[in-house]
């Protein structure tokens, strides 16, 4: 996103000339949500977005607290900024040393944004996953003079309302309709990191999807939730009222929406999954176990037998869709018979694919309490023997596709083996990798449909049949 604004903006007191923001997200799909409004906020104060680190004079990571491999990930690139301090860049148009400011943002803030400006030097102030919309004010207390904040407080409102931010020139967005989550799974930071729930109004997401689809182009939408399931059951409204309103947009082509949790799916729910037009062929439903003695022990609030019975309901209404999941391998004093428990649930559910990890202890959650006796190695073997599985599951039900034609929103392109193949994915949420049918043509955001013509496990080829431009006819 160049910025070819070369004037100042008053704000306040300061004068903002035009400026860089570098962004690192880790994480969640609501992450990446949260990182689109922190960049639109922030070009009110004349920043624009870069992919170079070091053209940057704001350097943000949005982070994750979920898994340990994103936490990692963080606190090494962190590490890493202290050069920005010991040997900073010369800006190119004054002559001087380049004042970089450094901020950290989302879960791992949220919890440990004091001790994180503590322990970093270069860290110039965090801040918590329910401030994103004050960055902007944050930004101005840096380039004020003050250093080393922490804001890491919780909206008390009863009312949550927001307007959705995107990035302009993509058909696809991202819109929170509930935050928080009140299940306090015994393993899951989330509660922790993102607070209780509460939903935004029925009719103010309508209204704001109309206005993506009508002013902005957006052509799918994505619900977000940390359990989506549960938007607005203390209003007297539900998911399936919400996506029976948003199937009447015109110009609405995609519909999607994540996480849900399994207790909350309710027959209005699966009903509407065979009525709606535009709701995709595709349901994310983290299951973690196949053992019912785990689940309960996770606190998941269902058995396996329950969760069973919803897939055969959503197939029922749907006969095209296809199941994912989420699985945690290794969790605390985890048997041999409960991982097996695991195993077996992959043949009875025939999950498209599976999100799988080893189980890492979050500081602060219920499982940390539990005296393990599980070995890091036993938990790698686990999770090893389950993607093994999944991997056959996945090659089989993939194998169907061959000489069927799909229709796929093209999202990005890339060269395999020296030849450029463009991709994007089905309604099932299945990516498509294609040749285009006409040299040096542009087909990122094209509508078009593809003849699979070969599958694995983890691809799927095919071929180009119809192109029907930006938008469909």
């Amino acid at each position: 996103m160049e910025n070819t604004n070369t004037k100042s903006v008053k704000v306040g007191e300061l004068d903002f000339p035009p400026r860089k923001v570098w962004m690192k997200t880790y994480g969640c799909q609501m992450n990446y949500h949260d990182s689109e409004r922190i960049v639109s906020h922030l070009s009110n104060l004349n920043f624009t977005l870069t992919d170079e680190k070091n053209e940057a004079d704001l350097v943000i990571f949005n982070t994750c607290a979920v898994r340990d491999l994103a936490n990692q990930k963080f606190y090494s690139a962190l590490g890493e900024t202290k050069h920005i301090r010991e040997n900073p860049l010369i800006d190119p148009e004054t002559g001087l040393k380049k004042d970089v400011i450094i901020a950290a943002g989302g879960c791992i803030a949220q919890t440990e944004g004091k001790d994180l400006v503590k322990k970093y030097k270069q860290l110039d102030f965090a801040f918590g996953t329910d401030v994103i919309d004050n960055i902007g004010e944050m930004v101005y207390r840096a380039y004020a003079g003050e250093k080393k904040f922490t804001v890491t407080t919780w909206d008390k409102s009863d009312n949550y309302s927001i307007e959705t931010k995107i990035t302009p020139g993509t058909p696809m967005a991202f819109v929170n309709i509930i935050k928080g989550c009140d299940k306090f799974c015994s393993y899951c930071i989330v509660p922790f990191t993102r607070g209780r729930e509460k939903s935004r109004r029925l009719h103010e997401v309508v209204t704001d999807v109309r206005r993506l689809v009508e002013y902005s182009g957006i052509q799918e939408i994505t619900l977000l939730g940390q359990n989506v399931n549960s938007f607005g059951k203390d209003n007297g409204e539900s998911l399936a009222m919400l996506i029976q309103e948003l199937d009447q947009i015109n110009g609405l082509q995609r519909l999607r929406y994540t996480t849900s949790h399994p207790y909350d799916v309710t027959d209005e729910l699966v009903a509407i999954h065979g009525s709606a037009k535009k709701l995709v062929n595709h349901l994310h439903l983290p299951v973690q176990s196949g053992s019912n003695t785990v689940l309960q022990r996770m606190l998941r609030e269902y058995t396996i037998e329950h969760y069973l019975t919803l897939l055969a309901k959503m197939r029922k209404a749907n006969p095209e869709i296809i199941i994912t999941t989420d699985m945690i391998a290794g969790f605390p004093n985890e048997t041999e018979e409960e991982h097996h428990a695991t195993m077996d649930l992959l043949d009875k559910a025939q999950f498209d694919f599976i999100y799988g990890y080893t189980y890492s202890p979050r500081k602060g959650t219920k499982a940390t309490r539990i005296n393990d006796a599980l070995t890091d190695d036993i938990r790698l073997r686990r999770l090893k023997e389950i993607q093994d599985k999944q991997m056959k599951i996945q090659a089989s039900l993939r194998g169907e596709m061959i000489g069927k034609t799909y229709r796929v929103l093209v999202e990005d392109k890339n060269i395999s083996k020296g030849v450029m193949k463009w991709s994007g994915r089905t309604s099932c949420h299945r990516l498509v990798h294609f040749e285009g049918d006409i040299p040096d043509k542009n087909y990122q955001w094209h509508w078009v449909d593809v003849e699979i013509t070969s599958v694995t496990a983890l691809s799927t080829q095919g071929k180009l049949i119809t192109d029907f431009g930006k938008i469909l006819p």
